[in-house]
């Protein structure tokens, strides 16, 4: 067996640790803080209601404006724990991102040269495609570059934290608030994107390389992908966040946990069948 079959090998190994699959269960976390925000705003309303209905009595409102600021601080110490899981949800969205393009490129390496010294046994030229797929490769390189999860998740964290006083008084609100917002929205919109683009690629990469095996006389049928990663709208999910008042981003989070895990167990059979291929081969 050849080195560069043994590296591909080694390739798909790795593959236990780089393409974690994640549970769906993770979308409670974005429920309850959903969850929590509507059970405040109740709540607000109710004590509002009360103060008004018995403003003639002194002591009444003073009790009710003490349990509402006793509310809100609760609720603030809540989001602020509840952010801290959803932040660690996204350090493994953005961690498994990471190896998983990591992994990629070391599999795309290895292919190549596992191609180009099958051509070179059999005396064929495949410099075209064989330039095809390194310019792939050069492409998902330059694409695909780690973004840091360490950085995303503390961003989310220390910005909410900052931002507990904009939800206890109304003068401590601040732009501060809206960091964990932005920088939650655009993890959701690199993370969508990426791993469309990131399929895609993929998807011509092996086709590709089908075609130079095919010219050596090594046929490789390829299962038809399933569930393949859609070109979402980040335009359209974030407007049906805003109108669901949060209750679509549930299923954006759904989305962004299923569509890799879709994309490795696909992956996984493409690279055995690749694999069990070139595993007969006297290279």
């Amino acid at each position: 067996m050849s080195i560069a079959v043994e590296n591909v090998k080694r390739d798909l190994r790795s593959r236990l640790e780089s393409d974690k699959h994640m549970s769906a269960g993770w979308i409670v976390v974005p429920l309850l803080q959903i969850l929590s925000v509507v059970l405040v705003v109740v709540i607000i309303i109710a004590v509002l209601i009360s103060v008004i209905l018995t403003a003639s009595s002194g002591a009444s409102v003073l009790f009710d404006l003490r349990a509402l600021a006793g509310i809100l601080i609760g609720f603030a110490v809540a989001e602020f724990i509840l952010n801290i899981f959803f932040s660690f949800m996204l350090y493994r969205l953005i961690k498994r991102r990471n190896t998983h393009f990591i992994r990629q490129l070391f599999l795309y390496e290895d292919l190549e040269a596992t191609a180009k010294e099958i051509a070179a046994k059999r005396g064929i030229d495949v410099s075209i495609p064989l330039n095809n797929l390194d310019r792939i490769r050069r492409d998902a390189q330059a694409d695909e570059r780690s973004r840091d999860p360490v950085l995303w998740s503390a961003i989310l964290v220390f910005a909410a934290g900052a931002a507990v006083p904009s939800f206890v008084t109304p003068s401590g609100f601040s732009g501060v608030a809206l960091v964990p917002v932005f920088a939650q929205y655009y993890v959701y919109y690199f993370l969508m994107k990426e791993w469309f683009r990131h399929e895609r690629r993929e998807d011509i990469f092996m086709d590709e390389l089908s075609r130079l095996l095919s010219t050596a006389g090594i046929g490789v049928t390829r299962p038809p992908r399933f569930a393949a990663v859609p070109d979402r709208s980040f335009a359209v999910y974030l407007v049906l966040t805003i109108v669901t008042v949060g209750f679509f981003g549930i299923y954006w989070v759904y989305v962004l946990l299923s569509d890799p895990n879709n994309h490795f167990r696909y992956q996984a059979m493409v690279e055995d069948t690749i694999v069990a291929q070139l595993s007969g081969l006297t290279l």
